[in-house]
């Protein structure tokens, strides 16, 4: 096992799987906070409201940041990346892991919501996932997220949404890499290819 896959019971957690394998990952679906605390890297996934993921993965935050002491890296992804972050105002306002300054607020009316669709990256800044190409969204917030931890972005329409963040050995992304053919491959390969921490 080179990555321990958090198991909230939300989304298609079978699709992210079968990605990392064709990535060349080694994945175990954990539900046990140690095995997240001592993993050599950790994907926290999910599809659902900001309420409820932050239900699931509160027993996760203190095994997540003794992770992400150990130096190992971790990569949200969609809801994932959400709660990485300090609040969010779905299902009014709720505290999230704050693993990031920021907050989840929904998408503009002037904007189709829920976002659904592909999208072209545009980096920002110094990432070491190197994002580029297209990218499969499905989301209805939006990470208000500072330039110091925005690494790509997309465009929907005139809103900007914070498309990759990251911090340290610790990532996100808002949309679906699992989902999102050959550059969604690219992005898992390069994260499963930072160095992993020690036991």
């Amino acid at each position: 096992m080179n990555v321990a896959v958090v198991d909230l019971g939300l989304g298609n957690l079978g699709s992210v799987l079968q990605a990392l394998r064709r990535a060349g990952g080694d994945p175990q679906l954990v539900t046990d906070p140690s095995s997240v605390a001592r993993a050599p890297r950790v994907i926290l996934p999910g599809v659902a409201a900001f309420g409820l993921g932050m239900e699931r993965a509160a027993p996760f935050h203190g095994a997540l940041r003794t992770a992400l002491d150990r130096r190992a890296p971790v990569l949200g992804i969609c809801l994932g990346m959400q709660i990485l972050f300090e609040e969010g105002d779905e299902d009014g306002r709720r505290a999230g892991l704050g693993l990031l300054p920021g907050r989840v607020t929904r998408l503009p009316p002037e904007v189709q919501v829920p976002h659904i669709g592909w999208q072209k990256l545009r980096p920002t800044g110094a990432s070491a996932l190197e994002p580029s190409g297209w990218a499969y969204f499905a989301h209805s917030y939006r990470c208000e997220a500072p330039d110091t931890v925005t690494q790509a972005v997309a465009d929907h329409g005139p809103v900007r949404i914070a498309a990759v963040v990251g911090q340290g050995t610790l990532f996100g992304v808002q949309y679906h890499p699992e989902k999102s053919a050959g550059d969604g491959a690219a992005l898992l390969k390069k994260f499963l290819a930072l160095p992993q921490a020690p036991p």
